[in-house]
């Protein structure tokens, strides 16, 4: 039997489960030859590829939508490659595709088939596995194996979805960069959607406008105020707790009339919960994680994993979306925990019997897609990084905690009635601690459970017979959602909402993620500063080109993009259809005239020159004109930041506030930071 795998790593699992033997590139032996694709060993051909006429951009050359899509092999596995093409030519009984289950792994092996070519898949089988490649699960897998024909309909949706981003970078890309200076514009059919809800984020905070409002608290107990709680007074037009301007009346009455009267009646409402722990993690939640405590970028992050699967062998697959394991995980999962137990303190508060089939949070094969969740295999070897550590950890504190009880308490909402006023609250008695017992009792806002923690925690209240001890108004501010950073752009990615907040299909994959954000920085269309992401002045114009054309503006509109994904899984080659007729009319509609002027942050010390900003540094705009000019302050000087507004202050010969630097020798100094000439130098406290 020939199989063809996805990855090296899975090649292997089957030839040790099969009895195989390795050889160059393939393995062989006891009936069956196993090879592997190493990814994509093919990629489309680019416009030239199909008429040299293509490779000057112009748009006379426009749109180029090829008749039929032709493939070449992929730089850097061509080798490779032309082994699993013999191979498959050469193949004459039954075959095995064995790539990963979801639509990137049908893509990656039925263009395979397609450039050997395979004129009849008949005989081929597909081997649809999203659990760990034990020898148990490949064998069943291979015998619960089906016709490939019943996978043509995802094969269909992958080919789609990857000729519609072809189309649209390709020819987007091109209409938008014929006028425009260097470097090219690139638009893709979801990497532009997220810049413009970055863009949309930054425009939506900087013109908000903070309304000032207030609200009462009372302290609410008996005589005695140590046994007392919080609540707030209700407005009775909107029936919460802010008062704004033209509420002043009310809320001043409530203030002269209810302290120290006693509570009337409580209206008492009281609700059992119960909190699981976190699902195990997929790759998008442990980049999430890895920025929120260490600022680790998602590609960075991505790439940390990857050598802990590969070179490490203590890590599952990384580039998976799933948050479960499969049924026929357990014995897996309870081999890894009887195995690492040992490595944490975590494992004392676990309860192992909760690693069982009937443990859906845990066992899910439902829920699973193309891989099951991250999951520590091995121990961490002692050559390990410390990033890899700080990886590794963070896997291996998911994959305890699931394995914890309930955090299950009495949520009591209370509205005590003073006169005609009434003061609300919600209190948690807690019955057990569950998972919690295991997070440190003083710690910082919890990032990875969304229960409410604003609910005070208080056993044994007594509601009757309470007094308002205590009256306080509290001078607030509406505040605007924050920017987004690395971390809550993946979870907007992986959960978008659309207008009154609708919830949309997802922007990317769980795996393209990071590229999708690693290009947006490469193209300079955003920037981060102090953990936050803006728009760039050069993203900012690429969307308001996009914006003022009705035809291209759809690629900024995340409902838009996301309604694509929708329209793929329902009818491919309708949504193909689609795409290029959509191209076909941005074309025709253009894309616009204005050109793209890069903003200065002030006047070159040496030359005068406008300053701009650059991928590292801020330079003289006379760094390719004549007389060349070669100023520069770079982005990151001794280990500190310098954003675009240090910049402008240097260069109109004020200093910047005080940073954090460390020498070469690894020295930690405090310093600010001011040009002397061309140079920048050192403030130092005195």
């Amino acid at each position: 039997m020939f199989i063809l795998c996805e990855k090296p790593s899975v090649a292997r699992d089957f030839a040790s489960a099969l009895g195989a033997s390795p050889r160059n590139g393939f393995f062989e032996g006891n009936g069956y030859t196993i090879t592997y694709c190493v990814g994509h060993l093919f990629e489309l051909c680019y416009p030239e590829d199909y008429d040299p006429k293509f490779k000057k951009w112009s748009l006379e050359a426009l749109p180029i939508i090829p008749d039929a899509f032709k493939y070449r092999m992929s730089p850097g596995t061509a080798e490779q490659a032309r082994l699993v093409l013999d191979l498959l030519r050469n193949n004459g009984g039954d075959a095995l595709v064995a790539t990963d289950a979801g639509r990137e792994g049908e893509l990656i092996a039925r263009i395979a088939l397609l450039m050997a070519p395979v004129p009849d898949t008949g005989r081929f089988r597909r081997f649809w596995v999203s659990e760990a490649l034990t020898a148990d699960v490949i064998r069943k897998g291979i015998q619960d194996a089906k016709p490939l024909s019943e996978y043509d309909s995802l094969s269909r949706q992958a080919f789609a979805r990857q000729r519609a981003d072809w189309l649209v970078g390709m020819n987007i890309s091109r209409l938008a960069s014929i006028g425009n200076p260097p470097p090219p514009w690139s638009v893709g059919r979801v990497q532009t959607a997220v810049l413009s809800a970055i863009g949309a984020r930054n425009e939506e905070v900087k013109n908000f406008v903070a309304v000032p409002y207030r609200e009462l608290q009372a302290q609410v107990g008996p005589g005695n105020q140590a046994l007392g709680i919080f609540a707030l007074l209700e407005n009775p037009k909107t029936e919460k707790t802010a008062f704004f301007k033209g509420d002043d009346e009310y809320l001043a009455a409530a203030l002269n009339y209810c302290k120290g009267k006693p509570v009337g009646s409580v209206d008492a409402k009281a609700e059992e919960k119960r909190n699981k722990p976190e699902r195990l993690l997929n790759i998008t939640g442990l980049q999430k994680l890895a920025f929120k405590r260490f600022g680790y970028k998602p590609e960075e992050t991505l790439n940390i994993a990857q050598a802990l699967y590969e070179t490490h062998k203590c890590l599952s697959y990384p580039r998976t979306p799933s948050r479960v394991m499969g049924d026929n995980n357990v014995e897996l999962f309870r081999e890894k925990f009887e195995l690492l137990k040992g490595d944490t303190l975590l494992s004392s508060f676990c309860d192992p019997s909760l690693i069982s089939a009937e443990n859906s949070h845990i066992f899910n094969s439902a829920k699973l897609e193309d891989h099951h969740a991250l999951i520590p295999l091995n121990k961490l070897p002692e050559s390990a990084s410390e990033k890899e550590r700080n990886v590794y950890n963070i896997v291996l504190e998911s994959f305890f905690t699931v394995c914890m009880g309930d955090f299950v308490f009495n949520e009591k909402s209370l509205r005590f009635h003073v006169g005609d006023y009434v003061f609300a609250s919600r209190i948690r008695e807690v019955i057990q601690y569950g998972w919690k017992e295991s997070r440190p009792k003083k710690s910082s806002k919890k990032e990875d459970d969304d229960d409410d923690d604003d609910v005070a925690e208080v056993n044994g209240f007594d509601e009757d017979n309470c007094l308002v001890n205590e009256l306080c108004v509290l001078e607030k501010l509406t505040q605007p959602k924050k920017e987004f950073a690395l971390d809550t752009l993946l979870a907007f990615m992986e959960h978008p909402r659309g207008e009154g907040e609708a919830r949309l299909a997802g922007l990317g994959t769980p795996a393209t993620r990071a590229d999708i954000i690693k290009k947006l920085f490469a193209a300079e269309y955003v920037r981060e500063e102090k953990k936050r992401l803006y728009a760039t002045e050069r993203g900012r114009f690429l969307l308001d080109m996009l914006s003022k054309n009705d035809h291209l503006k759809k690629l900024a509109d995340v409902s838009n993009t996301t309604d694509w994904e929708e329209r793929l899984a329902r009818d491919p080659e309708a949504f193909e259809r689609e795409i290029k007729e959509y191209i076909a009319s941005c074309v025709k509609s253009g894309a616009g005239s204005a050109t793209f002027q890069r903003p200065s942050l002030g006047a070159c010390p040496l030359c005068r020159r406008p300053v701009h900003e650059t991928k590292l540094g801020y330079c003289c705009s006379g760094y390719k004109e004549e007389p060349r000019c070669s100023f520069i302050i770079w982005k990151t000087i001794s280990g500190a930041t310098v954003s675009t507004n240090d910049a402008q202050l240097l260069l109109i010969g004020q200093k910047t506030r005080v940073k954090k630097c460390r020498s070469k020798a690894g020295k930690e100094f405090e310093a600010a930071f001011a040009l002397k000439g061309a140079e920048v130098e050192f403030i130092f406290k005195k």
